[in-house]
């Protein structure tokens, strides 16, 4: 068959494509590994503040995770209970026994057109004795006893925010872990440049002089949720933030449901409508995909045409440039699986990512079909 110019054409756009697209891509935008910018030991005293409501179970599994730290210097743990219904009152009681670092607290019945949740926070922090707040949920664990030790070390006269890297745990759905893990990338690298604008994690460290002089969250009290991605956006500064990647450093959360997942998903698209840098960085995320789609869309339209027209180059070509995204997309994968010290099979990667963009959609359209006051505490 004669070789012409457009079967040349069409593969050498094939492969360049291949080779180029995976490049843009939210799992090879990791951040820089950090330690205390001004290159001095930190062994700063820390507050670890925890909302509970209505999670006995999980307190009893994980608080004496954090009660256990293996830390040299002062360390206080806070829990704040959310008019609890169930026992975790009757769990806070018994655990402080042989804890004295232990502290209750609760927010009254009476609370009313602000988020509860940002509330226990605030009033966590109030109660707090200690230079630095590390706001995490009940739900969530410490990966090792050297959890704190981790995270101080990024804790420098350089620094104001610490924010760590958090996954759920091995139960969860692998298309869950996946996408956490995505957002990741994208949240912690923002923050390492000095443009945070989100975090999706459950542990970010705040020193409590920059909570207590910037009012907490005074600007977003009304929103019942986007707790995490309020704090980071607000006081994740340029220059005064380091990110806490290495493994004893992790934070792990339980396994969600569907209906929670869904749940956190729908209600960031309501939280994202009020974060600063918003446009930069959907940009960014939009054109990974949207790359995603257009090689996606070349590779099989080429494949077709191919087939029609008897094309044996070109048909080889597309399948040597399905090869070759799917190779790329593998090890960009597995590289940021390493980097973060993570564990979840990498094949099924290359197909999650497809399904990423379709995914937002079907939040966006849940969200825009619902009430605003959904989103917003009015009662």
């Amino acid at each position: 068959m004669p070789i012409d110019y457009m079967s040349i054409t069409i593969c050498c756009l094939l492969v360049l494509f291949a080779l180029t697209t995976p490049l843009c891509n939210g799992l090879s935008r990791r951040p820089a590994r950090q330690k205390d910018s001004d290159g001095q030991a930190a062994n700063p005293s820390f507050s670890i503040v925890i909302t509970a409501h209505d999670k006995a179970k999980e307190l009893e599994r994980n608080l004496p995770l954090f009660l256990s730290q293996e830390y040299e210097n002062d360390v206080e743990v806070i829990v704040v209970n959310e008019s609890s219904t169930d026992e975790t009152d009757d769990v806070l009681k018994r655990l402080k026994t042989g804890h004295p670092n232990l502290y209750t607290t609760f927010i009254p019945d009476s609370s009313h057109y602000i988020s509860r949740k940002k509330l226990a926070m605030t009033i966590g922090v109030k109660a707090s004795h200690n230079d630095w707040i590390v706001f995490t949920d009940a739900d969530c664990r410490p990966a090792s006893p050297q959890w704190l030790s981790a995270i101080a070390t990024h804790c420098g006269e350089g620094a104001d925010a610490v924010l760590g890297y958090t996954n759920y745990d091995h139960y969860a759905k692998p298309y869950y872990r996946f996408e956490r893990l995505l957002t990741a990338c994208h949240c912690l690298r923002a923050a390492s440049k000095g443009a945070t604008y989100r975090y999706n994690g459950n542990c970010i460290a705040l020193r409590r002089k920059t909570f207590m002089e910037n009012n907490g969250f005074q600007n977003n009290l009304k929103y019942l949720r986007g707790e995490y991605d309020f704090l980071a956006n607000d006081y994740a500064r340029p220059s005064r933030t380091s990110i806490a990647i290495e493994p004893e450093a992790h934070t792990i959360q339980d396994a969600p449901t569907r209906k929670q997942w869904a749940n956190t998903n729908v209600f960031f698209m309501e939280t994202r409508r009020h974060l600063k840098r918003k446009r930069v960085f959907r940009m960014v995320f939009n054109i990974d995909n949207l790359l995603l789609h257009a090689n996606i869309i070349f590779q099989i339209a080429a494949l077709a045409y191919a087939l029609l027209a008897g094309n044996a180059i070109i048909t080889a070509a597309a399948a040597l440039s399905f090869a070759i995204t799917a190779a790329c997309r593998l090890l960009i994968a597995r590289k940021a699986i390493r980097f973060y010290g993570d564990k979840m099979a990498v094949w099924p990667i290359p197909l999650m990512e497809l399904r990423v963009a379709w995914q937002n959609l079907a939040f966006m359209l849940r969200h825009r079909l619902s009430d605003k006051y959904d989103y917003i505490r009015n009662n």
